[in-house]
């Protein structure tokens, strides 16, 4: 004797050229692809067909118990339904899941390191109209997920309006990224009107140097003050700092104001020689000298007692959740899976789209030489560039294989299986031409040693 299920109301049926069979969280979440025969079985979560779960074979039953012990379906009376929103709808194109919305480039602050030049504007701000064109070709790909960005995305004057348009399309903001400065009473409010709670990333680039990287006089108080708002209304904030010669020994110091202010977390990475900042070498740091940075902090982080999650670029991470330290840089994967293993997956999932609509792999490809050779939405239509051979394309697809192919000094190399090619944009940071360059701040982490001495450094840390 069987019972009846469903689908919980927080799960859609999906599906998407080459990948037909995928559960999409409503809200937020991961969507998770299936095979035909598991697919077949969810299916009959529709409160219309009867399930014996005893006869189901072993695999199958499993299955189904973890489903049931995880809230993806319920049990429920003989009659139920899915709600509309439920119903499976394919999409004849390639999966994204997420976009990292560029929706102005011009910026309130005058931030002496931006890559994209936003203190110039110079990548403009797309009218309404052309928001909507974006808006529309993420609809048709059937992506869930965006979090706003610029620029300073609270500068257009129809912010909210693009908020309720997105919300009218179905689609969630995930996260609001912003320097803090226009987080007024009147924001929350707005927040609070919409019953709108997007965790917000800020900007803040060191106790007592924030002011003068963002070049606006009371950057700091603002953003602290921003914090402090989220905090106290339960909203969860997220801090990203540029390192420089000016702040590097005040990672301590930061960590500890963010962490009276309630953020989650705090991800640093270098200040690259690009846009605004080819201005200002004196205020450089090598790839050696940031390296040194981080090693020189772990310490004392452990010692606080590690109060937030932490990113310091791809050398060190510690996830607050799980309790876990890991690097990003060390990917370790076995020679025979090379030509299975994309190079970075976090590309397969997501994309950039910049003031201009350029799809990019990623944000900081803006303001590079090879900007312009990318597809533009406001040109050719999502579902095509999804579909069709294009720069972008290419580097979502990059396999390990495909670069140690292009670099065969690489394949001679002992860290092959742990660098694995490192990253497309700081590659083409360093040698535009060549998207399959050796990415040279991860060749400096393996050769120089840093990797090496971190791990000692944390074996004899933790050991205490």
């Amino acid at each position: 004797m069987g019972s009846y299920y469903l689908l919980n109301p927080d799960y859609a049926l999906r599906g998407w050229k080459l990948l037909p069979y995928a559960v999409q969280p409503v809200q937020s979440g991961v969507t998770e692809f299936m095979d035909k025969r598991r697919w077949d079985l969810l299916i009959k979560c529709d409160g219309q067909t009867e399930v014996d779960i005893d006869a189901l074979e072993d695999g199958d039953r499993e299955v189904f118990d973890k489903w049931l012990s995880g809230f993806l379906i319920f049990e429920c009376p003989k009659g139920s339904e899915l709600w509309p929103h439920q119903r499976y709808i394919y999409y004849p194109t390639r999966f994204k899941e997420s976009v990292h919305w560029s929706i102005t480039g011009k910026c309130n602050y005058k931030c002496k390191h931006c890559f994209m030049s936003a203190p110039h504007a110079a990548q403009g701000e797309p009218t309404w109209d052309e928001l909507m064109i974006m808006l529309d070709s993420f609809v048709r790909c059937g992506i869930k997920r965006v979090t706003l960005t610029g620029g300073e995305p609270l500068v257009r004057r129809d912010f909210w309006d693009l908020v309720d348009e997105i919300h009218r399309k179905g689609i969630n903001i995930d996260i609001i990224f912003s320097n803090g400065w226009l987080m007024n009473d009147e924001f929350f409010a707005q927040l609070d009107k919409r019953g709108m709670r997007p965790a917000i990333q800020f900007s803040f680039d060191g106790v007592g140097c924030h002011d003068w990287l963002r070049g606006v006089d009371g950057a700091e108080k603002a953003v602290t003050d921003a914090f402090e708002k989220c905090r106290e209304r339960g909203i969860k904030t997220f801090a990203a700092m540029v390192m420089f010669k000016d702040n590097k020994d005040k990672i301590g110091e930061t960590v500890r104001t963010l962490a009276k202010h309630g953020v989650s977390g705090l991800k640093i990475c270098n200040a690259f020689p690009q846009g605004e900042w080819i201005n200002y070498p004196d205020h450089y740091l090598t790839t050696a000298e940031m390296f040194q940075a981080y090693l020189d902090y772990i310490p004392e982080f452990i010692a606080d007692g590690m109060p937030m999650s932490l990113e310091l670029g791809g050398f060190f991470n510690y996830s607050k959740d799980s309790d876990e330290i890991s690097a990003t840089s060390d990917k370790r994967v076995p020679e025979d899976k090379f030509s299975k293993v994309f190079m970075c997956t976090s590309v397969r999932r997501s994309m950039y789209v910049s003031p201009q609509g350029n799809v990019l792999p990623c944000m900081s490809m803006v303001g590079t030489p090879v900007e312009d050779r990318f597809p533009n939405l406001l040109d050719q239509p999502l579902e095509e560039i999804l579909d069709s051979s294009s720069l972008y394309m290419d580097i979502v697809n990059y396999r390990i294989s495909d670069y140690l192919e292009h670099n065969p000094e690489c394949r001679e190399c002992e860290y092959k299986a742990s660098c694995c090619g490192g990253c497309r944009a700081v590659a083409l940071r360093d040698t535009p031409d060549d998207y399959l360059a050796p990415d040279l701040v991860i060749c400096e982490y393996y050769k120089g040693g840093w990797r090496e001495k971190k791990d000692k450094l944390l074996e004899d840390l933790l050991k205490r």
